[in-house]
């Protein structure tokens, strides 16, 4: 039985993959990643279904255009490739090979699978668009949290314990406070931080497409400090609100009976449910609450921007999907993957330096397989 899912798996991921490379092309080009449909960029002519086929196709053109012969990238099939790899090999992992605890049968646990598929295929496309453009497409991680978030409401795993009645008014407090600043912000009674920075384009004659290519380097023309304050102006909401909801969760009995009753032991199957989501919502804040935090202190510290909004998004992903001990280990292992390509650069001179999201991903990566070991590790058992 596990042979036809692998088989299966693999088949979706290479249509996931063909899918993946639409968004890594179109997204951060501002183009509609359903209509047109597929279509040679040289040519425009429209691609036949027959040629389309992921991997298939590829091959048996010979990475041309069968229209106007022009050459079809090797990014195409390599994204389809290790896509159909990443969707079965995670179901290996999971299921077959164990390297989790807790993680059940596929029947019982496909909705936690789904859910982590998506989100190390969304990493993958962010890091794409990342390596060659500079910039992270938000859409994309914006789907993987809420992903995350329905899958675990849907069905409470293992890997992600449920929060408990105290963590999940904090949380729906802190998002209520982070909707309240994006309004304030849309009718302009908060400001935008660096909108006024002179962005530095610099082409990359490696990357595809060349010197065309446009990939964000600096920020000038603004003082950092200045505007790294707009941003605690806009995260003031979110932590008042959620001070407020600690304290009141905490010490009002009534309200904490409350919670319970609702999200706790006394809510039955619908708690269990509600505490499980509200776990993935405590998650997405935990990571966006490591970067971003990191981004502030980092510009206050040095007066230079300091990560990037795109690596916020992405750690807020990985939490809403994964809980937040793996959003918390993939902080700290990602640096460990980014000084080893720093080692190998210095190295070997005049390669390409990388943006921080896939190390961030590959971090990520490693979390989800090797969670028990890492935390093993840290805090052994007694």
């Amino acid at each position: 039985m596990h042979a036809l899912w692998i088989v299966f798996l693999f088949a979706v991921g290479a249509c996931v993959g063909s899918f993946l490379n639409v968004v890594i092309w179109r997204l951060p080009r501002g183009e509609s990643i359903v209509f047109p449909s597929s279509h040679c960029p040289t040519c425009g002519q429209a691609i036949r279904w027959y040629d389309n086929i992921p991997i298939v196709s590829w091959l048996l053109l010979r990475a041309r255009c069968r229209a106007c012969g022009s050459r079809i990238s090797g990014r195409y099939i390599v994204i389809e490739l290790l896509t159909a790899v990443v969707v079965s090999g995670l179901y290996v992992a999971y299921f077959v090979l164990d390297v989790r605890d807790g993680a059940g049968t596929f029947r019982q646990a496909w909705p936690m699978y789904v859910a982590h598929a998506a989100l190390l295929c969304g990493l993958l496309a962010c890091s794409a668009v990342d390596v060659e453009l500079f910039i992270v497409p938000l859409p994309v991680m914006w789907f993987c949290a809420a992903a995350g978030i329905v899958a675990a409401a849907a069905r409470p795993h293992a890997f992600l314990p449920p929060a408990s009645p105290t963590a999940a008014a904090v949380a729906g407090a802190a998002v209520l406070g982070l909707i309240v600043a994006a309004v304030l912000q849309r009718y302009g009674y908060i400001r935008e931080s660096f909108i006024d920075a002179d962005d530095r384009p610099a082409g990359d004659p490696d990357a595809p497409g060349g010197a065309n290519v446009v990939a964000i380097t600096a920020r000038h023309g603004v003082n950092p400090r200045a505007e790294v304050l707009r941003e605690l102006l806009f995260l003031a909401p979110a932590v008042v609100l959620a001070a407020g909801a600690y304290v009141v969760a905490a010490r009002v009995p009534a309200i904490a009976g409350a919670l319970d009753s609702l999200i706790g032991q006394g809510g039955g199957r619908l708690g269990r449910h509600l505490a499980s989501g509200f776990s993935a919502v405590v998650g997405l804040l935990v990571g966006v609450a490591w970067i971003w935090g990191t981004r502030i202190a980092g510009t206050l510290a040095f007066g230079k921007e300091a990560m990037g909004m795109g690596d916020v998004h992405i750690l807020a992903g990985v939490g809403a999907v994964a809980g937040w001990k793996v959003a918390t280990l993939t902080f700290f292992a990602a640096p460990l993957f980014g000084l080893a390509w720093a080692v190998y650069l210095a190295l070997a001179r005049g390669r390409r330096e990388l943006p921080y999201g896939p190390w961030l991903a590959l971090g990520a990566l490693f979390v989800l397989l090797f969670y028990d070991g890492i935390v093993g590790l840290i805090a052994p058992p007694a």
